[in-house]
């Protein structure tokens, strides 16, 4: 005998939930590349109704409703019964909310990948505002100051990249492309990195071969706390840091004595133990330290290609074909 449970979700006809924003710029691609499907909106911030969650099977958290819109997108989510495929324009799921829904049977895709290049861009920002001491010289700037100073070259320098996804191979290729020599480091090397690349159980070893360690790596059990005291030890004096991973792979405390003895010369970070970081964080007044908000991959093309990974993904699904970046 049918179940006819699955005989209802087989005929249901896919209903997609998203932002006003995503289906007035690209709902005509999505028509097209699932044909037949429906869409229930979230307007501004407006409430959606319950008999429309209802209907609700697919759903699309894109780049535009983050911040301002991101708990209203997700509550609706969350009251969506029949939700069977949730998208995200991130490419880490580790927010317990994105774990909550592969409890629920939920299928989730991510848009990895689409942030990659302008991550990799904030990365090497840092590296030319830290080795040329930018700080500084926006002080000096601020207070009418001529203070001419000395600069380092990134030519010559070695960078460790610590996850060799895509974000991490492009922070590598753009390390070369500045004369830099990259080692990267992932869990099973695959023989297809774009440099040199290491296991994790020899990350204390990297730590001390490196002139800039950069952490691109997904938080996982794994991961969490990986960064510890006894790798900053490892670091050779004077060295750089770079976190755009998550904030909970590295040892906070531990990052912040060894900038504040003086142990590395300097860090760029984007992400945090606690976000927004707190005003009374000392990393805020650390002379050599760049912070931005968790925005370094935000970009409008990076929105676009995470939306352009969801649209193919769409096409799949109409094909019978594997989904793209399934977590």
């Amino acid at each position: 005998m049918s179940d006819p449970d699955a005989a209802t979700s087989e005929s249901r006809p896919p209903v997609l939930f998203c932002t006003d924003t995503l289906w007035e710029v690209r709902g005509d691609e999505i028509t097209t590349a699932l044909p037949g499907i429906d869409v229930v909106t979230l307007i501004g911030t407006d409430h959606v109704p319950a008999e429309q969650l209802e209907r609700v099977t697919i759903a699309c958290f894109s780049g535009d409703a983050w911040p301002d819109r991101s708990a209203n997108f997700m509550q609706a989510c969350i009251q969506s019964p029949n939700l069977e495929w949730l998208h995200t324009f991130s490419a880490g799921v580790d927010h317990p909310v994105f774990q909550s829904f592969m409890a629920r049977g939920v299928t989730v895709t991510t848009s990895s990948g689409s942030s990659a290049s302008p991550i990799a861009q904030t990365v090497m920002m840092y590296l030319l505002a830290l080795t040329r001491d930018l700080p500084g010289w926006l002080r000096a700037q601020a207070e009418h100051r001529w203070e001419a100073r000395g600069i380092r070259e990134l030519d010559g320098l070695t960078i460790g990249v610590v996850g060799m996804g895509p974000i991490g191979q492009e922070i590598a290729r753009l390390g070369q492309a500045f004369g830099m020599h990259a080692i990267g480091m992932r869990r099973t090397v695959t023989g297809d990195e774009p440099c040199e690349t290491w296991t994790f159980d020899r990350l204390h070893e990297l730590a001390g071969a490196v002139d800039v360690l950069a952490l691109a790596v997904p938080l996982t059990e794994e991961t969490r706390g990986l960064v510890d005291a006894s790798v900053f030890a490892a670091m050779r004096p004077g060295s750089l840091f770079v976190n755009i991973a998550r904030g909970e792979v590295v040892d906070e405390p531990a990052l912040i004595e060894a900038l504040r003895t003086g142990h590395l010369a300097g860090a760029g970070l984007d992400v945090f133990t606690n976000e927004p970081l707190e005003a009374e964080s000392p990393l805020w007044d650390m002379p050599d330290v760049i912070i931005t908000p968790h925005s370094s991959g935000t970009t409008q093309r990076s929105n676009e290609r995470a939306t352009d990974i969801f649209v193919d993904n769409l096409a799949r699904r109409a094909a019978g074909q594997p989904l793209r970046n399934t977590a």
